[in-house]
């Protein structure tokens, strides 16, 4: 696939969000606070991260207050392939 057919797919399947100010939440790495803030303006369920500052009890418990789950990829894709499983 060439650059501009995969941009292309992209814009046909990605939504934009545009995060306000990020929120002082990961003391360890105060970057990833725009992770957390892209998925609060994004409405995620959830985040799949392998960052172990994600980890942290207060980043978790920011999570969990929005609604957003915080899975490592493992995680994730053995509940995709759990949901598909139970669709077919």
């Amino acid at each position: 696939m060439d650059i501009a057919r995969y941009i292309q797919a992209l814009q046909d399947f990605v939504e934009g969000v545009f995060p306000g100010a990020a929120q002082a939440i990961v003391t360890a790495d105060p970057a990833d606070d725009r992770v957390l803030a892209t998925a609060l303006a994004g409405k995620a369920n959830v985040l799949c991260t392998l960052d172990r500052h994600f980890s942290a009890p207060s980043v978790r418990e920011f999570a969990r207050r929005h609604d957003i789950e915080l899975l490592n990829d493992v995680d994730l894709f053995a509940r995709l392939r759990s949901s598909n499983e139970s669709i077919q």
